[in-house]
């Protein structure tokens, strides 16, 4: 099995226990998903680390935005490097779903911030629309709604972590890592009426 296949299966299953754990702590998850770029004359010269300083540069200034990411309680990002692309991102952002709403409004917001303050005007983003997809794994996701969630950890997920274009196993500047997400840091409780 090769380097990139084994990266892949870890981070799969990383990722999915990951959103398991959000959505046991949360009743309702909204997930946005945005692709994250450059425009093309930029996205020719700029590098993989480029792209990771800028999404941590979005994910550090998020405590200063209260009106995006108050709300946001995880993340999943996956870094790619295509030839016709350059370097970008694949985005899931996940909110708290009794708090927010409008997943398609708030994805435009995000994919405006992007471009106007994080890369002075050289970004791009695509916002992913749940109405384009027969079985839809973004928008609001209810705890108790396992086929949605289903289709959120296969297709959504799944999509985002595919071989194609995978930096894993690719070396710059040290140790590349391909995929970064949140931690789950809340603390579960006892209290209250367990979900069934």
């Amino acid at each position: 099995m090769s380097k990139v296949k084994r990266a892949s299966g870890r981070n799969l299953e990383s990722v999915t226990n990951y959103c398991r754990e959000l959505q046991d702590e949360y009743s309702k998850l909204l997930a946005v998903r945005i692709d994250f770029g450059y425009k093309k004359d930029h996205a020719g010269v700029c590098s993989l680390e480029e792209i990771k300083k800028d999404v941590k540069h979005m994910l550090d200034n998020r405590r200063a935005n209260h009106s995006l990411f108050r709300d946001q309680v995880g993340y999943i990002f996956k870094f790619e490097d295509a030839e016709e692309k350059g370097p970008h991102a694949h985005g899931l952002l996940l909110f708290n779903g009794q708090k927010v709403c409008k997943d398609a409004h708030l994805g435009d917001q995000i994919g405006n911030y992007w471009n106007e303050k994080i890369t002075a005007g050289n970004g791009v983003f695509h916002n992913c629309n749940k109405n384009r997809y027969d079985q839809c794994g973004i928008g609001m996701i209810d705890h108790s709604d396992f086929a949605k969630r289903a289709v959120l950890e296969e297709k959504v997920i799944g999509y985002m972590l595919k071989d194609e274009q995978s930096i894993d196993g690719i070396k710059q500047s040290g140790r590349e890592k391909s995929v970064t997400k949140g931690v789950c840091t809340r603390k579960k409780s006892n209290a209250g009426r367990p979900r069934n």
